[in-house]
């Protein structure tokens, strides 16, 4: 059943309802929707007569606001299936230069339909390609295709580099061999950027429920001309989105500056930016973070699996700076939001500022609404909300409800999931799997026809690992 533009009212019978991560539980409760918006809330018995039978919906198991992965990749089939293993951020950077190019339709149709499985109907992804502008246009049409194909809502952040992405600026001269990683061919300079935005966002028009932004992927790795050319397209308030120090190096990568103060000086700095990790700023970037309403990603899974360390979320909780989670497309098999909120817990604890469950609950929710652009429309359950919610199966036991589904809940757990009232995950089953499943059978052919190519590629790579890492040394904060 769908609530959608022109349909009857659906109502929403919960067994038990957390409207928000600091409501108190309700039982038997009633979330009547119409046109995808969440019209009241109450108990079940008080809306029962005002809907048709046939537009009730039960719910069992505990229901929620739907989950939003504030920073994303959109990759479909974990790293490890390309013969990527964890490394320090930049060698393992440099190792994604050796993957296999799969379809950008599928890749993001099976990454999508993961994250709904997962309680996530929204998602903050950077697309990042060195294309040409043609087929930088068409990799974006057929990402929104597919997220559309999904049901997600998305803020698709086009991405803008152009300078030292793989080797510091202020390195010595690359090693014989190195020149790829020197200087890439890139398809897209910062003066031809706005207008590629423009053509590409114009022929989106009529797309409902993906928004394009823009991405310098990190300001490191950006011009002063590059992040000028992206403030352009974003004069009218959309939103921006990019990697922030996280690692130790990436504070001297550049020639141009710290990455905190190029931000600022292009004047990206702003209550329409969120920024990803954050792992070293200092206290005085996390208060300027602060005031001037930017926000941060919280990205615990990925910080552990690539060495970046353990960022210092209690502080930024404290000074006030709205805090959001991300996934960044890091997982061993499939995305699991409750175990990124647990990932969070940990970290907090080994950085010595301990988070509560219902705090980390409120970075995947709402805090991730206020990241995306949403606030005050996703996030809770509540007149005026969009109608995004999940339910999650109960598991026995006493105790506060929140802190059962943060410690406890796994992906399995997610019986169903709305969006916008329009249901993605009925019983577990995603309404687009046999799609998702044909998807996923072409990646892993492209993969497997790929794969001695691949093993060679990254062969070669590795062979300018240790080099590499001698030169990271002398690249420290």
């Amino acid at each position: 059943m769908t609530a959608g533009s022109g349909a009857r009212p659906l109502l929403l019978r919960c067994r038990t309802l957390l409207a928000h991560a600091d409501a108190v539980p309700l039982e038997d409760a009633g979330v009547l929707v119409a046109d995808g918006t969440v019209v009241r809330v109450a108990p079940f018995a008080d809306l029962a007569g005002d809907v048709p039978a046939d537009r009730t919906v039960t719910l069992d198991g505990t229901v929620l606001p739907a989950f939003i992965d504030a920073h994303s990749h959109l990759r479909g089939l974990p790293l490890a299936e390309q013969g990527v293993a964890d490394a320090c951020l930049e060698v393992w950077v440099v190792r994604l230069t050796g993957t296999t190019a799969l379809d950008p339709h599928d890749d993001a149709l099976v990454a999508a339909a993961e994250l709904a499985a997962t309680g996530v109907t929204t998602v903050q992804a950077i697309h990042h390609t060195f294309a040409p502008p043609d087929e930088y246009a068409a990799g974006v049409h057929a990402v929104v295709s597919a997220l559309e194909k999904a049901g997600l809502r998305a803020e698709l952040a086009l991405g803008l580099t152009d300078q030292s992405e793989f080797l510091p600026e202020r390195a010595p001269a690359a090693w014989p061999g190195a020149e790829r990683l020197a200087a890439p061919e890139r398809g897209v300079a910062p003066a031809g950027f706005p207008g590629l935005f423009a053509s590409t966002a114009a022929g989106l028009h009529g797309t409902r429920r993906v928004r394009l932004g823009v991405a310098p992927v990190a300001p490191q790795w950006c011009s002063d001309a590059a992040l000028a050319a992206l403030r352009r397209c974003v004069a009218g308030g959309l939103r921006v989105h990019t990697h922030l120090l996280e690692s130790r190096r990436q504070r001297a990568w550049s020639a141009e500056g710290d990455p905190m103060k190029m931000l600022d000086r292009s004047g990206l700095l702003g209550p329409e930016l969120s920024a990803a990790h954050g792992v070293w700023l200092t206290e005085a970037e996390i208060r300027l973070l602060a005031r001037r309403g930017a926000a941060l990603v919280h990205c615990a899974t990925s910080n552990r699996r690539l060495g970046s360390g353990d960022a210092p979320v209690r502080a930024w909780v404290d000074a006030g700076v709205n805090v959001a989670l991300g996934l960044d497309s890091q997982h061993e098999s499939a995305p699991d939001m409750f175990a990124e909120m647990r990932a969070a817990l940990a970290t907090a604890e080994r950085a010595g500022g301990p988070l509560t469950p219902r705090e980390v609950l409120r970075m995947a929710t709402e805090g991730g609404a206020a990241a995306t652009g949403h606030a005050g429309r996703l996030g809770r359950i509540a007149p005026g909300h969009r109608a995004d919610l999940i339910a999650v199966a109960s598991r026995p036991g006493r105790g506060d409800v929140a802190d059962r589904i943060v410690y406890e809940a796994v992906r399995a757990d997610v019986a169903d999931v709305f969006s916008a009232g329009r249901r993605l995950v009925e019983s577990g089953v995603a309404l687009c799997r046999t799609e998702t499943d044909a998807a996923r059978t072409r990646l892993r052919a492209t993969l497997a026809a790929d794969q001695a190519a691949r093993a060679a590629r990254l062969a070669a790579l590795s062979a300018h690992e240790e080099r590499l890492r001698g030169l990271l040394t002398g690249v420290e904060a």
